[in-house]
């Protein structure tokens, strides 16, 4: 399989590090970094990331919107749906233009 790489070179044996991060970023635990060097691999990990923060704020929005409509119960629900949607679409077009840089 033919896949696009970085200009340094890709060390034997090296295989792409498990998702969901390459270093451990809290102190206390002593992490190995971890480094990409196919584009393909790039562009993956910033889409998942991408679409896992852009939802977890989409959530957290459309749930404050829930309990400050709550009397609209009847309607309110198709909120955290819409919010969702449109954050997955702005998820992958931020986390494919970024990602593909």
């Amino acid at each position: 399989m033919l896949r696009g790489r970085i200009t340094s070179i890709v060390p034997a044996g090296y295989v792409t590090p498990p998702f969901p991060s390459l270093i451990w970023a809290f102190p206390g635990i002593a992490s190995e970094p971890y480094f990409l060097y196919y584009s393909t691999d790039m562009w993956r990990f910033t889409l998942y990331w991408t679409l896992i923060i852009y939802g977890l704020i989409h959530v957290a929005a459309s749930l404050y919107a829930c309990v400050i409509q709550w009397r609209n119960w009847k309607v309110i629900w198709i909120t955290p749906v819409v919010f969702l949607i449109i954050g997955g679409i702005e998820a992958l077009i931020a986390g494919c233009v970024v990602g593909g840089l």
